[in-house]
């Protein structure tokens, strides 16, 4: 079954129902009046329902959050898309998994937790604006981004802009009077390596639309690899339950050329960190494995084609971003659009440029004694 994430007849009914259905409730919503800010209240909800990438960069706001109001009850909202991530979170005091193809009954799981705030920080999906009018609050704040037609559902309305996703988060809870300034991190469960010899660990499988488009060929990474393992690393290669076997298809053709790699797919949230953690770096596509490999400190190079380092680029100690020379700051504007000028974008970057990056940032690395 297809993934919600990226599913076309999902897209097509959030835009097309709900574009309406959120002006319906927005007509109502201004006959009544729009509500402030409250200047008390003791419990907020968090509207994440996207990747895990937008998990990642909202951890810093939810640290800050937590900071400043160390009292407040916070539940974290999100889907099957990023669940099994969110769970690794300490922050929130509760969790809760919204199902996205029933918007009535994600309407009464929201309503349930009888919240004084609900923060959305999506930037497109009509569904976030629904739970968020119809949520029970007493005060819903959310962005007007361009095109998108969700914004009447808010109370305090923040403009979406064209910088990196992390300053939208901070913008919106500045809204609450927060100046947010943390950069996202990960909890890291107690662990230890699971290789004592150096290792790079690869990432080859972005998420979401345009998956084709976002990938890198395969020939080059293998490239890549021969040449980390020159240099004497071991290639890890991480992946999702459905990767597990075409990551082992790589495998076993690249150790028949006598590159040293492990296949890593398919492993636990717990796992993949440990392999993140304790790697000397990590090459990935963009997308969420990206992110929490930066916020947990591990040197992370992201290899970019249509989607902008400037916006999605990771965030942590040391990072490099690899663009495509054929469109430098991507075309992406929310991460579904497609252009077919730039279909073969990530094939214009090279095996040389990765390199370029890669010893770059160990140098950088290692001077910071990472």
């Amino acid at each position: 079954m297809q993934s919600d994430r990226g599913n076309p007849r999902l897209k097509f009914l959030d835009r097309y129902l709900g574009i309406p259905i959120v002006g319906v409730l927005g007509v109502a919503h201004r006959l009544r009046g729009r509500h402030a800010v409250p200047e008390t209240w003791s419990s907020i909800g968090i509207l994440l329902t996207a990747g895990i990438g937008d998990a990642v960069v909202a951890t810093g706001v939810l640290a800050d959050l937590r900071a400043e109001f160390p009292d407040a009850r916070i539940v974290l909202f999100v889907t099957a898309n990023n669940a099994s991530f969110a769970r690794l979170l300490t922050v929130p005091d509760e969790i809760v998994e919204l199902p996205v193809r029933q918007v009535w009954r994600a309407v009464r799981e929201v309503r349930a937790r009888d919240l004084d705030l609900i923060v959305d920080l999506g930037a497109w999906r009509r569904f976030d604006a629904v739970l968020a009018r119809l949520g029970g609050a007493r005060a819903a704040i959310g962005l007007r981004t361009p095109g998108q037609h969700r914004h009447y559902a808010y109370d305090v309305v923040v403009d979406h802009q064209r910088r990196h996703e992390i300053e939208n988060d901070r913008r919106l809870v500045a809204a609450l009077g927060l100046v947010s300034n943390s950069e996202p991190s990960v909890p890291m469960p107690a662990t230890t390596a699971p290789l004592a010899d150096p290792y790079v660990v690869f990432h080859l499988w972005p998420g979401g639309a345009n998956f084709e488009e976002r990938s890198w060929p395969i020939e080059s990474w293998k490239a890549v690899a021969a040449e980390m393992a020159a240099r004497g690393f071991t290639i890890v290669l991480t992946g999702g339950p459905n990767e597990f076997d075409i990551t082992q298809t790589i495998v076993d053709d690249w150790t028949a050329a006598g590159i040293p790699v492990r296949n890593a797919a398919s492993g636990s949230w717990s796992e993949s960190l440990a392999w993140l953690a304790g790697s000397a770096g990590v090459v990935s596509v963009n997308t969420g494995v990206m992110h929490v490999a930066a916020a947990v400190g591990a040197p992370t190079v992201a290899l970019n084609g249509p989607t902008s380092g400037t916006r999605w680029g990771p965030r942590g100690p040391f990072t490099r971003c690899v663009a495509s020379p054929m469109v430098p700051d991507g075309y992406l504007n929310l991460g579904f659009e497609h252009d077919d000028r730039f279909a073969r974008c990530m094939e214009a970057i090279t095996v040389p440029m990765v390199l370029e990056a890669w010893d770059s940032l160990r140098a950088e690395a290692s001077i910071a004694g990472r």
